[in-house]
């Protein structure tokens, strides 16, 4: 038994990309999201603060994309801000992005369809 995959290159986007914002179920207090914009002090503040004085006993970090070292590297840094005292525990999973694309003359992209 084969299994066969066909692989087209698709062509240029004639127009601009859109970029979607990803789609997030609904949240939690214990979900911590990360952007680039996002202090690690401010992490570390908030994780405590959720662990020590609302004794909550698991946060989420959220990382996309290139995020998701910084949301490690945040995860390690409150980990040792609160003195080995909590456990890490990574895991990953794949989300789904759409993209829009725009196009510069919408009676051409009409007609090619």
């Amino acid at each position: 038994m084969s299994n066969k995959v066909v692989v087209e290159k698709r062509k240029p986007a004639e127009g601009s990309i859109h970029k979607r914002v990803p789609q997030r179920p609904a949240t939690v207090p214990t979900d911590i999201y990360i952007c680039n914009k996002t202090k690690t002090q401010a992490i570390i503040k908030r994780v405590k603060r959720l662990m020590l004085r609302e004794n909550h006993k698991s946060i989420t970090i959220h990382g996309l994309g290139a995020m998701v070292i910084r949301a490690l590297s945040m995860a390690l840094a409150a980990q040792e801000a609160l003195e080995n005292q909590i456990v890490l525990k990574p895991t990953t999973e794949t989300v789904y992005l759409v993209d829009d694309i725009i196009p510069d003359d919408m009676d051409k992209d009409i007609q090619e369809k």
